[in-house]
């Protein structure tokens, strides 16, 4: 058919205004139309304190607009309770043992396992990560694929040193706002050359992370929010969740005024949640990493596109993990996928199908001494405590959706034979996924690192 030749005229004229519009503002256009990619990792937010999960306080009206705006994943599971694996884990489409990836002072991204990051670069995709915790830092190989990657100030006192970074004096970490500050700032001084191809953001922030001791990061101005919380730990955790709210919200804006940057699409998540006051018969619940419950383990995952088609509103009900975060968003960026992954790409749900999901998700964890791993299953979840933590059974069996307290809500004496079948099962699993030994970072680790470890929440 032909096209009219005042139409094509037309659409010259516009084509011609457009691209002036770009050179005027110093832009090129892109030739590569794929659109921006933006992870951020609220790190340490449980999903059952959001608002669009069902928490009934006014916490994160930002988050839970964004959340309505396109796909929230109602059950996402992360395969370990606390930093460095599960983030590992989500970045590889790896287990956590399998990249050897189980105590906090050893072990890094092994080289051989390709990062998302490094799947998007190879397909043309310029790559920015910035991390305000530095148990993400290039020491532990968390820089792989990025073009550039922005560490922790703060380290610790055995890593070796980086421009800007110093042991000395305890510098404190950096807050959203900043994080944030320093990522546009890497973007408005880019070349033509480099605001000419597909960007990946990679983000880690530390708000919800630190809400005690030294490295609080709550702004004043929110210090007397949520009065009704008498759990000072809570109280402080909920504040830091409207901080951040806040923050990711500005952070959006402010990247969709940037030319070029009207089409992103955007990854909302965290790392693990936290124990905070759910497990009262469970010592030292209230943090992270001792134990596999939901309160840990269940967090939050929200995917929209700021401009082009995308589905809007859809809540995704079927259980689904961090391991096939990395296969999804490749399956929609339409990025070769390395061999290897785990995951699965959970495109065909946000088309209103089925996924090739297993039925059964496997935890662990080894954090500080803890030597747990578990299983979620359908309506019931059975957890191996082969630490023989306080309050803990050995072997546990809970309902999904019941706030676990230990023995108080372990159902195991009642189903005998689902517990020898799970039981069964990750015994198989473990069989099937031998663990890798930690990459070695060099280095025995001092007494004073191990006391910073312990003043960022973690230990030795």
């Amino acid at each position: 058919m032909r096209i009219p030749r005042l139409l094509l005229v037309l659409g010259l004229v516009l084509l011609v205004g457009a691209v002036l519009v770009l050179r005027r503002s110093g832009e090129e256009p892109r030739a590569d139309d794929r659109p921006h990619l933006v992870l951020i990792i609220i790190d340490t937010l449980r999903a059952d304190r959001l608002g669009c999960y069902g928490y009934e306080r006014d916490v994160s009206p930002e988050l839970d607009a964004l959340s309505r705006r396109g796909v929230r994943f109602a059950r996402a599971v992360a395969q370990c309770s606390w930093t460095r694996p599960s983030i590992g884990s989500l970045l590889t489409s790896h287990y956590p043992r399998e990249l050897g990836l189980h105590y906090e002072t050893r072990g890094g991204l092994p080289e051989e396992v390709v990062t998302l990051a490094e799947a998007l670069k190879e397909s043309g995709y310029r790559t920015l990560g910035a991390t305000a915790n530095p148990h993400l830092n290039t020491t532990f190989r968390f820089h792989q694929g990025f073009d550039r990657y922005l560490d922790s100030a703060r380290i610790f006192h055995w890593m070796p040193e980086a421009p800007g970074q110093t042991p000395e004096g305890h510098p404190p970490l950096a807050s959203a706002r900043d994080l944030f500050g320093r990522m546009l700032a890497e973007i408005d001084g880019e070349g033509a050359a480099e605001r000419a191809r597909p960007h990946y953001l990679q983000l880690d922030v530390m708000e919800v992370h630190e809400t005690w001791g030294e490295n609080d990061l709550v702004r004043p101005e929110l210090e007397e929010l949520f009065p009704g919380v008498r759990y000072d730990k809570e109280r402080r955790y909920l504040q830091a969740i409207r901080q951040v709210s806040l923050d990711v919200d500005w952070f959006l804006s402010e990247l969709g005024k940037r030319p070029g940057w009207e089409d992103a699409l955007v990854v909302l998540t965290s790392d693990h949640g936290e124990g905070l006051g759910s497990h009262p018969g469970v010592p030292e619940s209230d943090s992270h990493g001792l134990l596999l419950y939901e309160s840990q383990v269940m967090v939050p995952w929200i995917l929209l596109r700021t401009g082009g088609p995308f589905p809007e509103g859809l809540v995704v009900e079927q259980p689904v993990r961090l391991l096939d975060l990395m296969p999804t968003l490749l399956d929609l960026l339409d990025v070769r996928e390395p061999r290897g992954m785990r995951g699965t790409s959970l495109v065909p749900l946000l088309e209103g199908l089925t996924a090739d999901l297993p039925e059964r998700f496997v935890v662990e964890t080894h954090f500080r001494g803890a030597d747990k791993l578990g299983v979620y299953a359908g309506d019931w979840k059975l957890f191996r405590n082969g630490d023989r933590q306080a309050g803990l059974p050995r072997v546990a069996l809970h309902r999904m959706g019941v706030r676990e307290d230990g023995a108080r809500t372990n159902e195991a004496v009642r189903h005998p034979e689902l517990v020898r079948e799970l039981h069964d099962y990750l015994k198989r699993w473990e069989r099937e996924h031998p663990p890798a030994e930690p990459v070695e970072l060099g280095g025995e680790i001092p007494p004073e690192t191990l006391e910073q470890l312990r003043s960022l929440g973690y230990g030795g």
